[in-house]
């Protein structure tokens, strides 16, 4: 089995995601009275390492599962911005620049593609350029990773009564406000507006597991169409004889009762159980005496619930 290429996923789901029990996780939320919502986890780590409330604002929904460019993740909407937790547990900022433009029926349109005037950049994937104090601030504050590309020019239009100098990004909208100094640039509130303006979301399916296989941990027909939901194996030590659960859900999972195999060995590991929150990885250390994922072979892993039905499938 390959060790050290699962030591290092494993060492770098343990970066991004929660460990601790659900107590530990409540004492990990930083609340707002504002909008008394609260904030957890990876998303509360680049709220607070991308700067906070003067870049994202405050938190106006809980952290949930939605359906971003048809791919269910855990995300969270703040008034300037969409933070998504995406399958290889980077936080990444939605294309809410995108997202407002075609709501407001003004989807982008690709720029003339001039060569960049003075004190401007000149990007041609988009044919934009970005100029003057909105470049600054652009390069200053996380650039095409934090804002994407632009994807119109710079323009006037009225914000909460005023007229504004404007420029859309894929994920953010730049504001000049010369009320508080010439060059003070101000994030747009797309987080609130593109969610007051969106239709009625449907919740995306939940996948359905196939019907039971369990055979005492022997090899599973099934083992192409294992849904990985609610519970996905995300990686197994068989150096520490630990395997490694992250509920991709939004609800609870009750793992008593369900059953994770070593297939190569027929072997169940004992030591699953417990309730896993929404979102929460965590360590099972093998409970039973002597090894079984330790055998210098290939090792598939299968996790099953209690009525047999495969769910997780993890391929050595």
């Amino acid at each position: 089995m390959g060790h050290t290429v699962r030591l290092i996923i494993a060492l770098t789901l343990l970066a991004g995601f929660a460990l601790a029990a659900p107590a530990a996780a409540q004492a990990d939320q930083r609340c707002f009275a504002e909008t008394g919502l609260c904030i957890s986890g990876p998303i509360r780590a680049y709220w607070e390492r991308g700067g906070g409330l003067p870049v994202f604002g405050l938190p106006i929904t809980p952290q949930s599962v939605e359906l971003v460019e048809g791919q269910p993740l855990q995300a969270q909407w703040f008034e300037r911005d969409r933070l998504e937790i995406q399958a290889d547990g980077r936080v990444t900022a939605g294309r809410l620049g995108v997202e407002r433009l075609a709501q407001l029926g003004t989807p982008w349109q690709p720029g003339p593609g001039a060569p960049a005037s003075p004190g401007c950049a000149a990007f041609p994937e988009t044919g934009h350029q970005v100029c003057g104090a909105f470049a600054a601030y652009w390069r200053a504050n996380g650039g095409l990773e934090r804002f994407g590309l632009p994807v119109t020019g710079e323009f006037t239009t009225e914000l909460e009564g005023r007229p504004y100098t404007v420029q859309y990004f894929e994920r953010r909208r730049f504001e000049l406000h010369p009320e508080i100094g010439p060059s003070a640039v101000l994030l747009g509130l797309l987080g609130s507006e593109v969610r007051a303006n969106a239709a009625p979301a449907q919740p995306p399916p939940a996948p359905q597991p196939p019907p039971p296989s369990y055979n005492n941990c022997q090899a599973d027909p099934n083992a192409d169409v294992a849904p990985n939901f609610p519970v996905r194996i995300v990686g197994i030590d068989d150096h520490r004889e630990e395997v490694l659960l992250r509920n991709v859900s939004d609800a609870v999972v009750n793992l008593d009762g369900w059953i994770m195999c070593s297939i190569r060995g027929n072997q169940r590991h004992d030591g699953i159980g417990g309730t896993l929150a929404p979102g929460e990885t965590r360590t099972y250390r093998y409970a039973g005496s002597g090894t079984i994922w330790s055998n210098g072979e290939d090792d598939d892993g299968a996790l099953y619930n209690p009525q047999g039905q495969l769910i997780s499938y993890w391929r050595d």
